[in-house]
Formats: structure tokens, C-alpha cells, sequence
């Protein structure tokens, strides 16, 4: 399955980036000074619930084709907007 990451998408619910990967969307939020945070998202890009950084891996690794994929896809959420 593909994936897309649109970093003005996020920003424009000021996170760092948005993810869409097979049917499901998530945000990231990073910050300068503290640990990233986790978000999932509906269909309409309305951020549902805060998820823990597990569980958004978790999903990365279920959803991904492969784990070249899941690297690709960690390298680059990190190069999104830090708050």
C-alpha cells in the first residue's frame, strides 16, 4: 500500500505533518525540547484522539509494506515543522 505524508496539511491543524497510509490518517506534532506526539484522524482530517508512540508504530508497521517503508516513513515524518 502507498502512503503520503503532507506536511501542510498538518500545519494547517498545527502539527507537524499528516500520514495517510491505506485508509487510515495520522498526525504528528514534534517539538524542539520534548518527545513527539501522536494523533489519529478521520476521513475528514478531524483529529480524533491523542495515540501513544507505540501505538502509532504499531500501526506504521501493520499498514506498511515493508520495513523499508516504515524507515521511509520515520525519516520523514521527523523533517516536519517543530513547535
Amino acid at each position: 500500500m502507498g502512503y503520503e505524508i503532507d506536511y501542510a496539511g498538518g500545519e494547517q491543524i498545527s502539527c507537524s505533518s499528516m500520514i495517510v497510509i491505506a485508509d487510515r490518517i495520522f498526525y504528528v506534532k514534534l517539538f524542539v525540547s520534548q518527545p513527539p506526539r501522536f494523533f489519529s484522524g478521520d476521513q475528514q482530517g478531524v483529529i480524533q484522539k491523542e495515540i501513544s508512540k507505540a501505538e502509532f508504530e504499531l500501526w506504521i508497521n501493520i499498514l506498511a509494506d515493508s520495513e523499508a517503508d516504515v524507515g521511509g516513513i520515520q525519516k520523514k515524518l521527523g523533517l516536519g515543522k517543530k513547535y
